[in-house]
């Protein structure tokens, strides 16, 4: 009888529990196979309407990245380069250009790489006013001076002494002292090498195409070599700052005593833009000169009249006098032929619709199925011409060529100035983009195909969401059923009487 008692309650167990952990499990399993279903319909629908069959994600970019338009020559455009009236030039290169408008008005080898010797601690100064405080403090190290040549100028720095950032500016700008320049490259840069990949960053940040530097003060290197329109660019963005100006203009600068030298030091400036009457330049804002054997004499300086800022440089002139004189000659010559006037964009708004109707009119007449699908004008605010007068605007088709089979091509169209007296001048560059009619169609069926279908999706996600809901709320429901039909039974089991 017990074993008969035990077989049968085993039975009633063996029975029930089995059956109901068959039916939950079974639930489960029907929730779990329909969440990674869930999952991977929802990782579908976002991979769909992330990215299109071109590799296009949402926001319209390409997933491989824009490739840029390639540089243009190196060769410098200059405004008049065969003007008769414009100075003779000692020196290798030479170049004269207008900041506010971007012009390179006069130049000659102004793309040829030289040495540029001090001209070198423009760049120097421009990183410490970028990178560090006039207030903080350097202190030297053996290396800021130990490497530098004896016959090169020095502040005469020791190991240990602490001066402050703007002590080292004066002394790289007044008697461009190399190690002062050493000083603060090595404050930023932590070694030569370090600070001249900072150099050749900066560089290649405002567009220098043939310039490479090795060291931070212009010691003569064969590889250390930059170009007159690359050293124009460099004085440009140094002047903007203000202090460099107010330094670069001082005649004279006293660094007090230092924990390592007991006397003041004073320092004369021995730029005779300042230091004399004879080449002084009432209009002279800030430069630097250099010299050394492989170089000769060079020179970078700015000059501002009325609004306008002019840069001079001129690289491997014969003597230390003839620089100034020579510089004097270039701007003077460029505030008095040359003038800089702002553009309005909107000046070429007719020229522009002008433009597209002749094109769409040519494209059609020779029977090619393309039409505008863009015009994109890029205009300077500034414009420089030696030209004065009235003036209309224009855009230069004469050279645009629309070729056949192609099924998109752009057009990049100058947009001139040109005057009364014939003189034209380019101020901005007018882009239009034809397309094949037929791809711009199937582009526009595509693009509503994909609106479709993300409209698709979001129906697709809503309905397994639904779905998903309809199937945990079942089976909750029967989870609760089959729990009050076991309470149902143990309420109503008899015991078993021997």
């Amino acid at each position: 009888m017990l074993n008969s008692r035990s077989t049968s309650i085993e039975f009633k167990n063996n029975k029930s529990r089995p059956i109901r952990f068959t039916l939950i499990n079974g639930a489960l399993s029907i929730i779990l196979i329909f969440s990674l279903l869930f999952s991977a319909l929802f990782s579908s629908a976002v991979s769909a309407s992330g990215s299109d069959s071109s590799g296009n994600t949402s926001d319209g970019t390409s997933s491989a990245g824009l490739t840029a338009a390639a540089a243009s020559g190196t060769q410098t455009p200059i405004l008049d380069p065969n003007d008769p009236d414009a100075p003779a030039i000692d020196g290798t290169a030479y170049v004269l250009y207008d900041v506010q408008s971007g012009t390179f008005l006069l130049g000659n080898n102004q793309d040829t790489p030289l040495a540029p010797a001090s001209i070198t601690k423009v760049m120097t100064v421009l990183l410490a006013f970028e990178n560090l405080k006039l207030t903080d403090t350097i202190t030297v190290t053996r290396d800021m001076y130990e490497s530098i040549p004896a016959d090169y100028v020095r502040l005469g720095l020791v190991e240990g002494e602490e001066i402050t950032v703007e002590q080292a500016l004066y002394a790289c700008l007044l008697i461009s002292a190399n190690d002062a320049a050493m000083a603060l490259a090595i404050k930023m840069g932590g070694s030569v090498d370090g600070f001249s990949d900072m150099m050749n960053t900066k560089a290649l940040e405002l567009g220098c195409t043939q310039t490479h530097f090795t060291n931070p003060y212009g010691l003569a290197d064969e590889l250390h070599l930059t170009s007159a329109h690359d050293m124009a660019l460099i004085m440009a963005a140094a002047i903007e700052n203000n202090m460099y100006t107010k330094i670069s203009t001082t005649a004279n600068y006293t660094i007090p005593a230092t924990n390592k030298f007991n006397q003041p030091r004073s320092l004369t400036n021995a730029n005779r833009f300042v230091s004399t009457t004879e080449y002084a330049y009432e209009n002279y804002v800030g430069g630097k000169t250099g010299f050394n054997d492989l170089s000769a004499y060079t020179i970078c300086a700015g000059a501002k009249l009325d609004g306008r800022t002019l840069i001079g440089v001129v690289l491997g002139a014969s003597c230390s006098e003839v620089r100034y004189t020579e510089l004097i000659s270039l701007f003077s010559y460029g505030f008095k032929h040359f003038s800089t006037s702002s553009v309005d964009p909107s000046e070429f708004d007719a020229v522009k619709q002008q433009v597209v109707d002749q094109v769409s009119t040519a494209v059609s007449g020779a029977g090619y199925s393309l039409q505008v699908t863009n015009a994109a004008a890029s205009i300077s605010p500034f414009c420089t011409t030696m030209a004065a007068g009235s003036y209309v605007c224009t855009a230069d088709i004469s050279h645009a060529v629309i070729q056949a089979g192609v099924p998109t091509q752009v057009l990049d169209l100058p947009l001139c100035r040109q005057y009364s007296d014939g003189t034209s001048v380019q101020v901005g560059t007018l882009s239009l983009t034809l397309s094949d009619s037929s791809v711009a169609s199937s582009a526009s069926s595509a693009e509503t195909d994909k609106e479709h279908t993300g409209m698709g999706t979001i129906l697709l996600r809503i309905g397994i969401v639904i779905f998903m809901t309809a199937i945990i709320g079942f089976s909750i429901v029967f989870f609760v059923m089959l729990q009050n039909e076991k309470k149902r039974r143990r309420s109503t089991r008899r015991p078993n009487i021997l």
